[in-house]
Protein backbone atom coordinates (compact mmCIF):
# COMPACT_ATOMS: atom_id res chain seq x y z
CA UNK A 1 0.00 0.00 0.00
CA UNK A 2 1.39 3.41 -0.96
CA UNK A 3 2.32 5.89 1.77
CA UNK A 4 -0.05 8.86 2.21
CA UNK A 5 0.93 12.00 0.35
CA UNK A 6 1.69 15.18 2.34
CA UNK A 7 -1.78 16.50 1.44
CA UNK A 8 -3.37 13.37 2.91
CA UNK A 9 -1.40 13.92 6.13
CA UNK A 10 -2.70 17.44 6.74
CA UNK A 11 -4.30 16.33 10.02
CA UNK A 12 -2.56 15.95 13.36
CA UNK A 13 -3.47 14.79 16.86
CA UNK A 14 -3.54 17.31 19.72
CA UNK A 15 -3.95 16.23 23.33
CA UNK A 16 -6.24 18.24 25.64
CA UNK A 17 -6.72 21.47 23.61
CA UNK A 18 -8.07 23.44 26.59
CA UNK A 19 -5.59 26.27 27.16
CA UNK A 20 -4.01 29.28 25.52
CA UNK A 21 -0.86 27.34 24.61
CA UNK A 22 -2.94 24.70 22.82
CA UNK A 23 -4.85 27.40 20.98
CA UNK A 24 -1.59 28.96 19.78
CA UNK A 25 -0.53 25.62 18.32
CA UNK A 26 -3.89 25.03 16.64
CA UNK A 27 -4.08 28.57 15.23
CA UNK A 28 -0.61 28.54 13.67
CA UNK A 29 -1.20 25.14 12.10
CA UNK A 30 -4.65 26.19 10.84
CA UNK A 31 -3.00 29.15 9.10
CA UNK A 32 -0.98 26.58 7.13
CA UNK A 33 -3.99 24.45 6.20
CA UNK A 34 -3.56 21.88 8.99
CA UNK A 35 -6.59 20.55 10.87
CA UNK A 36 -6.50 19.08 14.37
CA UNK A 37 -8.00 15.91 15.80
CA UNK A 38 -8.52 16.33 19.54
CA UNK A 39 -8.04 13.56 22.08
CA UNK A 40 -8.58 13.98 25.82
CA UNK A 41 -6.61 12.42 28.64
CA UNK A 42 -9.61 12.40 30.99
CA UNK A 43 -13.36 13.16 30.91
CA UNK A 44 -12.97 16.45 32.81
CA UNK A 45 -10.74 18.00 30.18
CA UNK A 46 -13.20 16.90 27.49
CA UNK A 47 -15.96 18.77 29.34
CA UNK A 48 -13.79 21.89 29.72
CA UNK A 49 -13.16 21.81 25.97
CA UNK A 50 -16.84 21.44 25.20
CA UNK A 51 -17.99 24.28 27.44
CA UNK A 52 -15.15 26.79 27.04
CA UNK A 53 -12.91 26.11 24.06
CA UNK A 54 -14.74 24.21 21.31
CA UNK A 55 -16.43 27.26 19.84
CA UNK A 56 -13.13 29.19 19.78
CA UNK A 57 -11.41 26.47 17.76
CA UNK A 58 -14.23 26.15 15.24
CA UNK A 59 -13.27 24.20 12.11
CA UNK A 60 -9.60 24.08 13.13
CA UNK A 61 -10.47 20.91 15.08
CA UNK A 62 -12.48 18.44 13.04
CA UNK A 63 -12.99 15.49 15.41
CA UNK A 64 -12.76 14.69 19.11
CA UNK A 65 -12.08 11.51 21.08
CA UNK A 66 -12.69 11.35 24.82
CA UNK A 67 -12.65 8.57 27.40
CA UNK A 68 -16.03 7.86 28.94
CA UNK A 69 -14.68 7.12 32.40
CA UNK A 70 -11.53 6.74 34.48
CA UNK A 71 -9.15 4.99 34.65
CA UNK A 72 -8.60 5.71 30.97
CA UNK A 73 -7.99 2.73 28.68
CA UNK A 74 -5.51 4.32 26.28
CA UNK A 75 -5.52 1.23 24.09
CA UNK A 76 -9.24 1.60 23.34
CA UNK A 77 -8.78 5.30 22.54
CA UNK A 78 -5.88 4.53 20.21
CA UNK A 79 -7.91 1.81 18.48
CA UNK A 80 -10.80 4.21 17.80
CA UNK A 81 -8.47 6.91 16.48
CA UNK A 82 -6.54 4.41 14.41
CA UNK A 83 -9.67 3.06 12.74
CA UNK A 84 -10.56 6.52 11.46
CA UNK A 85 -7.18 8.18 10.99
CA UNK A 86 -4.37 5.65 10.64
CA UNK A 87 -1.90 6.83 8.02
CA UNK A 88 -3.49 10.27 7.88
CA UNK A 89 -1.99 11.91 10.98
CA UNK A 90 1.25 13.86 10.65
CA UNK A 91 2.07 13.83 14.35
CA UNK A 92 0.93 14.35 17.92
CA UNK A 93 1.12 17.51 20.06
CA UNK A 94 1.18 16.73 23.80
CA UNK A 95 1.79 20.33 24.83
CA UNK A 96 1.22 20.15 28.60
CA UNK A 97 3.18 18.62 31.49
CA UNK A 98 0.00 16.86 32.60
CA UNK A 99 -0.60 15.10 29.29
CA UNK A 100 2.84 14.67 27.75
CA UNK A 101 3.28 11.02 28.79
CA UNK A 102 -0.26 10.24 27.63
CA UNK A 103 0.61 11.80 24.26
CA UNK A 104 3.82 9.80 23.96
CA UNK A 105 1.92 6.58 24.69
CA UNK A 106 -0.71 7.41 22.08
CA UNK A 107 1.96 8.38 19.57
CA UNK A 108 3.67 5.03 20.04
CA UNK A 109 0.43 3.05 19.70
CA UNK A 110 -0.50 4.94 16.52
CA UNK A 111 2.99 4.84 15.02
CA UNK A 112 3.37 8.62 14.87
CA UNK A 113 7.12 8.56 15.43
CA UNK A 114 7.38 11.00 18.35
CA UNK A 115 9.48 10.42 21.50
CA UNK A 116 8.79 7.00 23.02
CA UNK A 117 7.25 6.90 26.52
CA UNK A 118 10.56 5.75 28.06
CA UNK A 119 12.25 9.02 27.07
CA UNK A 120 9.35 11.17 28.27
CA UNK A 121 9.26 9.31 31.59
CA UNK A 122 12.98 10.02 31.88
CA UNK A 123 12.26 13.76 31.51
CA UNK A 124 9.21 13.88 33.80
CA UNK A 125 10.56 12.08 36.85
CA UNK A 126 13.31 14.14 38.48
CA UNK A 127 14.93 11.14 40.15
CA UNK A 128 14.94 8.99 37.02
CA UNK A 129 16.22 11.89 34.92
CA UNK A 130 19.15 12.75 37.15
CA UNK A 131 20.06 9.11 37.82
CA UNK A 132 20.25 8.64 34.05
CA UNK A 133 22.45 11.71 33.57
CA UNK A 134 24.80 10.77 36.44
CA UNK A 135 25.42 7.31 35.01
CA UNK A 136 25.49 8.11 31.29
CA UNK A 137 27.34 11.45 31.08
CA UNK A 138 30.17 13.44 32.60
CA UNK A 139 27.89 16.46 33.05
CA UNK A 140 27.83 18.12 36.43
CA UNK A 141 24.73 16.85 38.26
CA UNK A 142 24.13 17.45 41.97
CA UNK A 143 23.80 14.54 44.39
CA UNK A 144 20.29 13.21 44.95
CA UNK A 145 18.38 10.27 46.33
CA UNK A 146 14.78 9.14 46.78
CA UNK A 147 14.24 8.25 50.44
CA UNK A 148 11.68 6.05 52.17
CA UNK A 149 12.22 6.83 55.84
CA UNK A 150 13.97 9.09 58.35
CA UNK A 151 17.06 6.88 58.50
CA UNK A 152 17.63 7.20 54.75
CA UNK A 153 17.02 10.96 54.85
CA UNK A 154 19.54 11.50 57.64
CA UNK A 155 22.08 9.22 55.92
CA UNK A 156 21.80 11.26 52.71
CA UNK A 157 22.44 14.54 54.53
CA UNK A 158 25.38 13.00 56.38
CA UNK A 159 26.82 11.96 53.02
CA UNK A 160 26.44 15.44 51.54
CA UNK A 161 27.92 16.92 54.70
CA UNK A 162 26.28 20.33 54.62
CA UNK A 163 23.00 22.20 54.75
CA UNK A 164 20.57 23.09 53.28
CA UNK A 165 19.13 19.97 51.71
CA UNK A 166 16.47 20.38 49.01
CA UNK A 167 13.36 18.29 49.64
CA UNK A 168 10.83 17.92 46.82
CA UNK A 169 8.59 15.43 45.06
CA UNK A 170 9.98 13.49 42.10
CA UNK A 171 6.97 14.68 40.08
CA UNK A 172 5.19 18.03 39.93
CA UNK A 173 6.25 21.48 38.78
CA UNK A 174 6.08 25.14 39.74
CA UNK A 175 8.09 24.91 42.99
CA UNK A 176 5.11 23.32 44.74
CA UNK A 177 6.10 21.33 47.84
CA UNK A 178 9.78 22.27 47.51
CA UNK A 179 11.59 22.87 50.81
CA UNK A 180 15.09 23.90 51.91
CA UNK A 181 15.86 22.08 55.14
CA UNK A 182 18.57 23.48 57.40
CA UNK A 183 18.19 21.17 60.40
CA UNK A 184 17.26 17.52 60.95
CA UNK A 185 13.89 18.58 62.29
CA UNK A 186 13.15 20.66 59.19
CA UNK A 187 14.39 17.82 56.98
CA UNK A 188 12.05 15.24 58.49
CA UNK A 189 9.05 17.61 58.52
CA UNK A 190 9.64 18.48 54.87
CA UNK A 191 9.91 14.80 53.94
CA UNK A 192 6.56 14.15 55.62
CA UNK A 193 4.89 17.04 53.73
CA UNK A 194 6.23 15.86 50.39
CA UNK A 195 5.13 12.30 51.16
CA UNK A 196 1.61 13.51 51.99
CA UNK A 197 1.44 15.57 48.77
CA UNK A 198 1.31 12.30 46.75
CA UNK A 199 3.29 13.93 43.93
CA UNK A 200 5.82 11.14 43.57
CA UNK A 201 8.71 9.88 45.65
CA UNK A 202 10.35 11.98 48.36
CA UNK A 203 13.47 13.27 46.63
CA UNK A 204 16.44 14.81 48.46
CA UNK A 205 19.06 16.79 46.59
CA UNK A 206 22.31 18.54 47.32
CA UNK A 207 21.77 22.31 47.33
CA UNK A 208 23.57 24.24 44.58
CA UNK A 209 24.20 27.94 45.16
CA UNK A 210 24.73 30.68 42.62
CA UNK A 211 22.27 32.17 40.14
CA UNK A 212 19.27 30.33 38.72
CA UNK A 213 18.16 30.55 35.10
CA UNK A 214 15.29 29.37 32.95
CA UNK A 215 16.76 28.06 29.69
CA UNK A 216 14.19 27.57 26.94
CA UNK A 217 14.54 26.19 23.45
CA UNK A 218 13.44 23.65 20.87
CA UNK A 219 15.11 20.37 19.91
CA UNK A 220 14.75 19.19 16.32
CA UNK A 221 14.55 15.77 14.67
CA UNK A 222 18.34 15.37 14.66
CA UNK A 223 18.75 16.29 18.32
CA UNK A 224 20.00 19.81 17.62
CA UNK A 225 19.05 22.23 20.39
CA UNK A 226 18.16 25.85 19.57
CA UNK A 227 18.23 28.14 22.62
CA UNK A 228 15.42 30.65 22.10
CA UNK A 229 15.35 32.57 25.37
CA UNK A 230 16.99 32.68 28.78
CA UNK A 231 15.76 34.29 32.01
CA UNK A 232 17.47 35.03 35.30
CA UNK A 233 15.25 34.08 38.24
CA UNK A 234 15.34 36.72 40.95
CA UNK A 235 13.98 34.74 43.91
CA UNK A 236 13.56 36.24 47.36
CA UNK A 237 12.42 35.39 50.86
CA UNK A 238 9.18 36.92 52.12
CA UNK A 239 6.95 36.30 55.17
CA UNK A 240 9.18 33.44 56.26
CA UNK A 241 9.06 31.56 52.94
CA UNK A 242 12.35 31.32 51.00
CA UNK A 243 12.92 31.23 47.27
CA UNK A 244 9.73 32.92 46.05
CA UNK A 245 9.64 34.16 42.48
CA UNK A 246 10.10 37.96 42.49
CA UNK A 247 11.10 38.74 38.90
CA UNK A 248 12.26 36.87 35.81
CA UNK A 249 14.74 39.03 33.87
CA UNK A 250 15.63 38.31 30.24
CA UNK A 251 19.27 37.38 29.62
CA UNK A 252 20.67 38.61 26.29
CA UNK A 253 22.70 36.46 23.92
CA UNK A 254 25.71 38.73 24.51
CA UNK A 255 25.53 38.31 28.28
CA UNK A 256 28.25 35.95 29.63
CA UNK A 257 26.13 33.02 30.85
CA UNK A 258 23.99 32.71 27.70
CA UNK A 259 26.16 30.47 25.51
CA UNK A 260 27.61 28.50 28.44
CA UNK A 261 24.03 27.67 29.41
CA UNK A 262 23.21 26.87 25.78
CA UNK A 263 26.10 24.38 25.54
CA UNK A 264 25.18 22.71 28.82
CA UNK A 265 21.49 22.48 27.87
CA UNK A 266 22.35 20.99 24.47
CA UNK A 267 24.45 18.32 26.20
CA UNK A 268 21.56 17.47 28.53
CA UNK A 269 19.16 17.14 25.58
CA UNK A 270 21.60 14.86 23.74
CA UNK A 271 22.08 12.68 26.81
CA UNK A 272 18.33 12.33 27.32
CA UNK A 273 17.92 11.45 23.62
CA UNK A 274 15.02 13.87 23.34
CA UNK A 275 13.75 14.89 19.87
CA UNK A 276 11.16 17.15 18.24
CA UNK A 277 9.91 19.11 21.24
CA UNK A 278 10.10 22.41 23.07
CA UNK A 279 12.39 22.22 26.07
CA UNK A 280 12.29 24.09 29.38
CA UNK A 281 15.18 23.76 31.82
CA UNK A 282 16.06 25.30 35.12
CA UNK A 283 19.81 25.51 35.62
CA UNK A 284 21.90 26.96 38.41
CA UNK A 285 25.29 28.54 37.77
CA UNK A 286 27.96 29.00 40.45
CA UNK A 287 31.76 29.17 40.47
CA UNK A 288 31.87 25.56 39.24
CA UNK A 289 29.65 26.29 36.24
CA UNK A 290 26.14 25.13 35.24
CA UNK A 291 24.23 22.44 37.14
CA UNK A 292 20.81 21.13 36.12
CA UNK A 293 17.84 21.57 38.45
CA UNK A 294 15.12 20.12 36.21
CA UNK A 295 14.01 19.71 32.60
CA UNK A 296 10.69 19.34 30.82
CA UNK A 297 9.87 18.41 27.22
CA UNK A 298 7.46 21.32 26.92
CA UNK A 299 7.32 25.08 26.74
CA UNK A 300 7.93 27.03 29.94
CA UNK A 301 4.86 28.12 31.85
CA UNK A 302 3.98 31.69 32.75
CA UNK A 303 3.61 32.77 29.11
CA UNK A 304 7.40 32.90 28.63
CA UNK A 305 7.10 31.58 25.05
CA UNK A 306 4.66 34.40 24.19
CA UNK A 307 7.13 37.00 25.46
CA UNK A 308 10.03 35.25 23.72
CA UNK A 309 8.06 35.30 20.47
CA UNK A 310 7.75 39.07 20.81
CA UNK A 311 11.45 39.37 21.61
CA UNK A 312 12.39 37.57 18.37
CA UNK A 313 9.48 38.82 16.26
CA UNK A 314 8.93 35.13 15.40
CA UNK A 315 6.16 32.80 16.56
CA UNK A 316 7.92 30.12 18.63
CA UNK A 317 4.71 28.08 18.68
CA UNK A 318 4.98 27.79 14.90
CA UNK A 319 8.61 26.64 15.19
CA UNK A 320 7.66 24.02 17.78
CA UNK A 321 4.62 22.88 15.78
CA UNK A 322 6.97 22.26 12.87
CA UNK A 323 8.81 19.73 15.03
CA UNK A 324 5.68 17.92 16.16
CA UNK A 325 4.27 17.48 12.64
CA UNK A 326 7.00 18.13 10.04
CA UNK A 327 10.44 17.25 11.52
CA UNK A 328 12.06 20.47 10.31
CA UNK A 329 15.75 21.04 11.13
CA UNK A 330 16.43 24.16 13.20
CA UNK A 331 19.34 26.58 13.38
CA UNK A 332 20.26 30.08 14.61
CA UNK A 333 18.75 31.67 11.49
CA UNK A 334 15.30 30.52 12.63
CA UNK A 335 15.29 33.15 15.38
CA UNK A 336 16.42 36.79 15.53
CA UNK A 337 19.07 37.24 18.22
CA UNK A 338 19.68 40.83 17.10
CA UNK A 339 16.09 41.84 17.83
CA UNK A 340 16.10 39.68 20.97
CA UNK A 341 19.13 41.58 22.30
CA UNK A 342 17.68 44.96 21.35
CA UNK A 343 14.65 44.48 23.61
CA UNK A 344 14.53 44.09 27.39
CA UNK A 345 11.91 42.20 29.31
CA UNK A 346 10.85 41.25 32.82
CA UNK A 347 8.11 39.16 34.36
CA UNK A 348 7.02 40.68 37.68
CA UNK A 349 5.45 38.27 40.17
CA UNK A 350 3.17 39.45 42.96
CA UNK A 351 4.05 38.23 46.45
CA UNK A 352 1.15 38.34 48.91
CA UNK A 353 2.36 38.14 52.54
CA UNK A 354 -1.07 37.37 54.03
CA UNK A 355 -4.28 35.85 52.75
CA UNK A 356 -7.59 37.65 52.21
CA UNK A 357 -10.94 35.87 52.42
CA UNK A 358 -12.24 37.95 49.54
CA UNK A 359 -10.79 40.68 47.34
CA UNK A 360 -12.94 43.81 47.55
CA UNK A 361 -10.92 46.02 45.25
CA UNK A 362 -7.73 46.13 43.16
CA UNK A 363 -5.74 49.36 43.24
CA UNK A 364 -3.37 50.50 40.48
CA UNK A 365 -4.51 48.28 37.60
CA UNK A 366 -5.13 51.17 35.20
CA UNK A 367 -1.83 52.83 36.15
CA UNK A 368 0.07 49.58 35.46
CA UNK A 369 -1.65 49.15 32.09
CA UNK A 370 -0.49 52.66 31.12
CA UNK A 371 3.21 51.92 31.75
CA UNK A 372 5.34 52.28 28.58
CA UNK A 373 6.68 48.71 28.79
CA UNK A 374 3.40 47.01 29.78
CA UNK A 375 2.58 43.96 27.65
CA UNK A 376 -0.17 42.30 29.65
CA UNK A 377 -1.23 40.43 32.75
CA UNK A 378 -0.84 36.73 33.30
CA UNK A 379 -2.24 35.83 36.67
CA UNK A 380 -4.41 38.59 38.15
CA UNK A 381 -6.85 37.72 40.90
CA UNK A 382 -10.12 39.61 40.61
CA UNK A 383 -12.59 41.18 43.09
CA UNK A 384 -14.76 38.55 44.70
CA UNK A 385 -12.00 35.94 44.62
CA UNK A 386 -10.07 34.77 47.68
CA UNK A 387 -6.43 35.88 47.80
CA UNK A 388 -4.07 33.21 49.19
CA UNK A 389 -0.76 33.92 50.87
CA UNK A 390 1.99 33.37 48.31
CA UNK A 391 3.82 30.07 48.82
CA UNK A 392 4.75 29.05 45.27
CA UNK A 393 4.02 29.78 41.60
CA UNK A 394 0.38 28.75 41.93
CA UNK A 395 -0.32 31.26 44.71
CA UNK A 396 1.28 34.41 43.30
CA UNK A 397 -1.14 37.35 43.41
CA UNK A 398 -0.34 38.66 39.94
CA UNK A 399 2.02 38.36 37.02
CA UNK A 400 2.88 41.35 34.82
CA UNK A 401 4.79 41.22 31.54
CA UNK A 402 7.08 44.11 30.60
CA UNK A 403 9.00 44.65 27.33
CA UNK A 404 10.75 47.75 25.94
CA UNK A 405 13.95 48.78 24.11
CA UNK A 406 15.13 50.62 27.23
CA UNK A 407 16.44 48.52 30.12
CA UNK A 408 16.01 51.55 32.39
CA UNK A 409 12.35 51.88 31.42
CA UNK A 410 11.67 48.22 32.15
CA UNK A 411 13.42 48.45 35.53
CA UNK A 412 11.48 51.62 36.39
CA UNK A 413 8.17 50.04 35.40
CA UNK A 414 8.89 46.91 37.45
CA UNK A 415 9.26 49.10 40.55
CA UNK A 416 6.07 50.96 39.63
CA UNK A 417 4.11 47.71 39.37
CA UNK A 418 4.98 46.83 42.97
CA UNK A 419 4.26 50.36 44.14
CA UNK A 420 0.83 50.65 42.50
CA UNK A 421 -0.71 47.19 42.31
CA UNK A 422 -2.29 46.11 45.57
CA UNK A 423 -5.40 44.41 46.91
CA UNK A 424 -7.87 45.23 49.66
Amino acid sequence: MASPSPDERRHYLIVDPVGEYAKRFVDCLAANGRVGVAVFSNPLRAKIFEHRWQEQFGEAITATYAPESEPVDIGILAEKIGEAWRGRLAGVIPWDEMNILFGAQLGQLLGLGWNPPSIIERCRDKRVMKDWLRTSTALRINAGRAVRDAEEAIAFQDGVGRWPIVVKPSGGAGSTNVFFARTRGELLRACQEVFESRSGEVLLEEFVGGDEFAVNGIVDNLGGFLLTDCWYYDRRESHGIPNLYYESIKVGSEDPPFWDLADYAAAVVRALDLRRAPVHMEIKCDELGPCLIEVGARFAGGNQPMLASKLHGIDLFSLAAGQYVDRIELGPDDVDYSRYDHLHSRIVSGIQPRSLDRIRRIHGKEEVEALPSFQGFGTLRHPGMPLPMTRDLDTKSYEVYLLHPSAEQVEHDARAVRQWLRFE
